[in-house]
């Protein structure tokens, strides 16, 4: 049965397309407030009425923010304060692929930037919030392509001397999951969590910004892909379910916990880490 939400207010970052927009259709069918964040304005707006519509639930906004630039959300999470609204979930689903070395406005490599640190700062922004409104819960959308890297580079960690595409993004969903690790621990007892999920290999536009290369082996991969509704499911799980209550720094894949490899568990890195994204944000 679907859980209840009307008594939750979710915030849900890139949610103009793919499973973002798949889970916000689904939270606010099930009842909940809904943040939804994008950077287009067109397309925000228009995603906000079809979920509206859809859902029958008219408690859903829209919020600007380009999460790849660190003024952005700090802007986004100012706004969101300053309401003084309780924030019970926030899912950090925004990221994104690219074929060739990107910048953010801060001069970070633009992978690294937008799906890892824009997630780190927001959440750190919010979790007074959080912990205020109870039981709030923090969801962080990773991917199985940490497998496919051996570690975070830290001598190289803005791949100014090498870059791939997925070399890139594998790297920073792996550093994504290990800070999620980090951000559990550090939570501790403030009845907060945070969880890591992997969607699975999604059809939908994801790379379709990129090159013919990128496009051409998202098309490949198609015919073996999921949806974007069951893409979402994780997502919606962790953020609804009360199966989850009280768990935090798991990795979950299908809705159930799954095992990491173990150079995504490692102490050392989670330390090192910590340490090197304080330095880059502060």
């Amino acid at each position: 049965m679907s859980t209840d939400l009307s008594e939750r207010t979710i915030l849900l970052t890139g949610a103009t397309n793919g499973i973002g927009r798949a889970a916000a259709h689904e939270l606010a069918a099930r009842g909940a407030s809904l943040i939804l964040v994008g950077r287009d304005p067109d397309r925000t707006e228009q995603t906000r009425r079809e979920v509206v519509e859809r859902s029958g639930n008219d408690r859903v906004e829209s919020m600007l923010a380009d999460l790849a630039s660190l003024k952005e959300v700090r802007a986004l999470a100012a706004r969101i304060v300053e309401s003084g609204r309780p924030i019970h979930v926030l899912c950090n689903n925004a990221g994104a692929m690219f074929d060739r070395r990107l910048e953010t406005p801060e001069g970070y490599e633009m992978t690294f930037g937008l799906n890892y640190l824009s997630c780190v700062l927001l959440t750190d922004l919010l979790l007074d919030t959080l912990e205020r409104s109870g039981g709030g819960r923090i969801v962080n959308v990773a991917s199985d392509t940490y497998k496919q890297v051996s570690g975070l580079h830290f001598d190289d960690l803005q791949a100014e001397r090498k870059y791939s595409s997925l070399g890139a993004y594998g790297r920073s969903k792996l550093a994504m999951i290990l800070w999620t690790q980090e951000l559990a621990r550090r939570l501790g007892a403030t009845g907060v969590t945070a969880n890591a999920l992997h969607p699975g290999l999604i059809a939908s536009n994801f790379g379709n910004n990129n090159g013919l290369l990128l496009r051409l082996g998202m098309l490949v991969m198609r015919p073996f892909s999921r949806t974007v509704e069951q893409g979402a499911e994780t997502i919606v799980y962790l953020c609804s379910s009360p199966e989850v209550d009280g768990i935090s720094g798991q990795y979950f894949e299908n809705c159930a916990p799954s095992e990491l490899q173990p150079h995504a568990t490692g102490t050392e890195d989670v330390a090192r880490l910590h340490e090197v994204t304080r330095s880059l944000l502060n």
